[in-house]
């Protein structure tokens, strides 16, 4: 009897020791997702349980998608990227640790956020159009990408100087994203025909000119752009400003009078030249227009991500389905960016 009381006794100290580190695991786990999905401020010990934990930050499509950790690593290399370089010497500074930075590098974050985000979209649109990119085929995109870049040996130095990566992170992270896109894009160039559209549009203003509408009217109505709630109204070029497929259209117009259509790489234009004048050596136009554009593939891309539903855990950022990007919450952040883009003092690139 005494044998069967602490046979029992050690069962029930076990399940209690059991259910009691499950109980804490429970807790601790439900307060890291607290501390990962509440959490706005910056603070070192989330930052670390982001880093080390695959918390999805970004779901696209309900199958997967962006975890905390490889957006960590993509902004480590980032960070390395720019603290590998002497950018003094062209009059950049680069300072992670100041205010201003933290906000700088929290917008290249951003960046490589909507990048990854885009990667992602990429590879599903592709994959549901049967198109796959095999193991052979990113090798010889890796062997293509060295001798583009210069030797083998220099690259891979250059890779773990600069990012922090081995050849396996590159095409993970560089080649096969390219190759998907190169194959998508491949693939709209066959189905869509990107100029049929644009065409019927341009001739519908060419139309509505020639029957007598006015031009600023006509580029209200018709034609793509900024511009176009102004009438078309491009202000003063001279030809050398302009598209090469638009300059010799300008030289050759009557003033007050619409030219022909003419096409660009952009889409189709018809100009109208309002004003004629020399200032110093130059022949300055003023210009109207009214442009049809073509689709291209940003275009396709961008209707097809806004199509895919997106989801954005992360409390600092909120996914804009109307430009299919995440965006800043805080509208501080917002304008700093804004700020920051406005600025013509430019800023280091990298991968990503």
């Amino acid at each position: 009897m005494p044998n069967k009381v602490q046979n029992f006794l050690k069962k029930v100290r076990v399940s209690t020791l059991v259910y009691g580190a499950l109980i804490v695991f429970v807790l601790i786990f439900a307060a890291s997702l607290v501390a990962v999905y509440a959490v706005s401020q910056p603070n070192a010990f989330v930052d670390r349980l982001k880093s080390a934990l695959p918390y999805p930050i970004a779901i696209v499509s309900y199958k997967g998608g962006i975890t905390y950790r490889t957006l960590s690593q993509n902004m480590a290399s980032v960070r390395r990227f720019y603290e590998a370089q002497d950018f003094g010497k062209i009059g950049l500074r680069v300072d992670f640790s100041t205010a201003e930075g933290q906000q700088r590098f929290k917008v290249r974050e951003k960046e490589v956020l909507n990048k990854m985000i885009e990667d992602e979209a990429i590879e599903r649109l592709a994959k549901e159009r049967g198109i796959q990119v095999s193991q052979n085929e990113a090798a010889q995109g890796v062997s293509r990408k060295l001798e583009e870049y210069g030797s083998g040996e220099e690259v891979k130095k250059d890779l773990e100087r600069l990012y922090g990566w081995t050849l396996a992170d590159f095409e993970e992270k560089v080649v096969m994203p390219s190759l998907y896109q190169e194959k998508l894009q491949a693939s709209f160039a066959k189905e869509v025909d990107a100029a049929s559209k644009a065409l019927e549009k341009i001739r519908l203003a060419q139309d509505a000119l020639l029957s007598g509408q006015a031009f600023a009217d006509a580029a209200k109505q018709y034609s793509a752009g900024r511009t176009a709630e102004d009438g078309g109204d491009l202000g003063w070029f001279a030809p050398a400003d302009l598209a090469p497929e638009l300059r010799q259209s300008v030289m050759l117009q009557k003033v007050g009078v619409p030219g022909d259509v003419v096409e660009s790489g952009l889409g189709f234009h018809i100009l109208l030249v309002e004003e004629i004048k020399k200032e110093d050596t130059k022949q300055l136009y003023r210009l109207r227009q009214i442009f049809a554009r073509k689709m291209t593939f940003a275009d396709f891309l961008s209707e097809k991500m806004r199509g895919l539903s997106i989801l954005i855990l992360s409390p600092e950022y909120e996914w804009n389905a109307a430009e299919a990007r995440a965006e800043f919450r805080k509208q501080e952040l917002r304008d700093f960016e804004k700020n920051l883009f406005e600025k013509t003092d430019g800023d280091a690139a990298f991968f990503f």
